[in-house]
């Protein structure tokens, strides 16, 4: 006997509920179509993977060049201060140095607003292949049927026939070949 009027509802609920369950799990399931395809070569070796690669490294060379322009001249700074502290008064010299740091403090901080941003313009662009390659999968799904899609990566054994990577690249090229990476710039 139920003494718990928790119980009791729970039982009742599960009594209720029980064929709606049965109904669900008899309803059978399609057979699996597999597609196997090489995620990691698609990011890889797709033009629009390359484009990004190409352009990131464009834009991380700047930043360096620009960098390196902002350590050559607090190098300078820091070489006329320490000329400087003979000229100086006391006081005079630590507000010069304190404004020195604080330059140097800006400059810390663009290198890693600098590497922020190059992170960030690549991950968005990325993603974009990304979706891009999620539409073309589903578009395959439609031409050949299937209806999984395992990662190379994650599969020991399979016939070559079921690998649609080189089709999935055919179609990112073409209807992504260039992806322009976003500079997010403050």
């Amino acid at each position: 006997m139920v003494r718990s009027p928790r119980l009791l509802a729970l039982a009742i609920g599960l009594a209720v509920a029980g064929p709606a369950f049965a109904n669900e799990a008899e309803r059978p399931l399609p057979p699996a179509v597999v597609a196997i395809v090489d995620y990691q070569r698609l990011l890889r070796d797709s033009l629009a993977a390359q484009s990004i690669r190409r352009q990131v490294e464009d834009l991380r060379l700047r930043f360096e060049d620009e960098i390196a322009r902002e350590r050559e001249r607090l190098e300078r700074a820091d070489a006329e201060l320490g000329r400087l502290r003979s000229e100086l008064g006391p006081e005079a010299y630590r507000e010069q140095r304190r404004a020195f740091e604080a330059d140097v403090a800006t400059v810390q901080r663009l290198v890693q607003e600098r590497r922020r941003m190059l992170d960030v313009a690549s991950a968005e662009a990325f993603q974009r292949v990304r979706d891009e390659v999620v539409e073309v999968m589903n578009d395959l799904g439609d031409v050949y049927a299937f209806n999984v899609v395992l990662p190379r990566s994650d599969v020991l054994v399979f016939t070559p026939d079921l690998d649609l990577t080189a089709e999935i690249m055919a179609a990112l090229d073409q209807r992504l070949p260039i992806v322009a990476i976003m500079r997010h710039e403050d």
